[in-house]
C-alpha cells in the first residue's frame, strides 16, 4: 500500500480528519492530502519535541500551515517508542502520532470532534508501529 493511500483511506476515508500527511522525523513529506499546507520546518519542530520530550510543546504549542495552535496534551505511547500530542486553535485542531520512523500529522476542522479525529490517527499510528514503521 502506498503512503497516499494511507493518508486517503485510513485518514481522510475515516470521515474523523479534515486533511493529513505522513512525514519523515525530519519533516519531510511522504504524503499528504490536498491544499494540506504543513511546512518542512513545522512538522520538524513537532518531530523534535515528540522524539525527545512531548511535553515540552507545552511552552510553545505548534504551528502548523502557518496556524499558531495551543498545546492541549502530549505524552509517549505505551512502550516508549511512539508519542502523540494534540493542539487546538477555536474549535478546529492538530493531532499528531510519532512512529518509528514518521509522524502522522491531523487536522480536524470544526465540523470534526477531536476524539474521533485522534481515535482515526491513533489506529493508523498503532498499525504502522506493529509493523516496525
Amino acid at each position: 500500500m502506498s503512503w497516499q493511500t494511507y493518508v486517503d483511506t485510513n485518514l481522510l476515508g475515516s470521515g474523523a480528519v479534515t486533511a493529513a500527511g505522513i512525514y519523515d522525523l525530519q519533516g519531510n513529506p511522504w504524503a499528504y492530502s490536498a491544499g494540506f499546507a504543513a511546512q518542512v520546518a513545522e512538522v520538524a519542530a513537532v518531530s523534535a519535541c515528540l522524539c525527545n520530550e512531548p511535553e515540552a510543546m507545552a511552552s510553545s504549542g505548534a504551528t502548523i500551515a502557518g496556524v499558531k495552535y495551543m498545546f492541549i496534551r502530549a505524552s509517549k505511547t505505551e512502550g516508549g517508542e511512539g508519542a502523540e500530542a494534540y493542539v487546538k486553535k477555536g474549535q478546529t485542531g492538530v493531532v499528531f502520532q510519532k512512529c518509528k520512523t514518521c509522524i502522522l500529522v491531523a487536522y480536524h476542522d470544526d465540523k470534526v470532534s477531536t476524539g474521533p479525529c485522534s481515535a482515526a490517527v491513533g489506529k493508523l499510528a498503532d498499525f504502522l508501529r506493529e509493523n516496525g514503521i
